[in-house]
């Protein structure tokens, strides 16, 4: 895909002018076919001019960018959010694999995800709308001081071949390969991912996950047992064995009591 056919869609004229005037300086392969600011505006813009890139606000008066999307049945256009949120936005956007911006706009990550929007055929599947909600709901109402329960949780992992949903609680450890990460599942092959392990030590740094090696970021309700030593090493449910790191050792051990007692497994 060459020329990206774009609509613009949020509340801020200044937002959309900013945007225009990146987009025309930036990428010039991206055509902006119109302009809405609200989502009722923006769902017949879309339905109208049949763009294959939504740049689309999350928080505007009326309907949200979620209503928007969910008006439709299929979503088959490509969408980036552009977002005022921090901290917590971002990790629930990595969660569910979908493309944000945050505002004000960066111009070498606006590039970026541009150029990432044209090797992409499909939109946005309502799997990946559910993980983003579930995990922006969550990240709102959690202390930065707590660490939640894997239940329930999912999170979309994007490879060459398409997006995996994976509850959280089938994830055994991932794995730094380099650039790439590697998920190890309770069931079927393992996972390969085009991120960097710190990327994915950001997204679950909230849950019980620990990043026990440099090279590897354990679950901690698949660790069978923790063998004492200069960082000493946990067993994990598939028999693997993986070595902790002695500056992680202390933090590890506090957070591994803690799971065990806020879980019940304490005896």
């Amino acid at each position: 895909m060459n020329q990206l056919r774009a609509v613009l869609i949020d509340d801020e004229t200044n937002a959309r002018e900013a945007l225009t005037n990146l987009l025309r300086l930036l990428c010039p392969e991206v055509a902006i076919v119109g302009e809405a600011k609200n989502a009722d505006q923006g769902i017949e813009l879309i339905q109208n001019v049949k763009p294959n890139l939504v740049f689309l606000d999350i928080q505007m008066p009326g309907k949200t960018g979620f209503d928007l999307l969910a008006s439709f049945e299929k979503v088959d256009f490509g969408v980036i959010f552009t977002t005022a949120y921090q901290e917590f936005a971002i990790r629930a956007f990595r969660f569910s694999a979908i493309d944000y911006l945050l505002k004000p706009i960066d111009p070498d990550e606006l590039q970026a995800a541009v150029e990432k929007s044209k090797s992409q055929v499909a939109g946005v599947s309502p799997q990946q709308l559910q993980i983003l909600q579930e995990h922006l709901d969550a990240t709102q109402s959690l202390r930065l001081s707590e660490r939640k329960k894997n239940d329930n949780q999912r999170i979309a992992l994007p490879t060459a071949e398409g997006i995996h949903f994976v509850q959280m609680t089938d994830i055994i450890q991932c794995e730094s390969l380099g650039s790439y990460t590697k998920f190890h599942l309770v069931k079927g092959p393992a996972i390969v991912v085009s991120r960097l392990l710190k990327e994915y030590e950001e997204i679950l740094d909230n849950y019980y996950f620990f990043r026990v090696h440099q090279s590897n970021i354990v679950n901690l309700e698949h660790i069978k047992r923790y063998v004492k030593g200069d960082g000493g090493q946990v067993w994990m449910s598939d028999n693997t064995e993986i070595e902790v790191s002695r500056r992680r050792k202390e933090e590890f051990l506090s957070l591994l009591s803690d799971f065990y007692v806020n879980s019940g497994k304490l005896k």
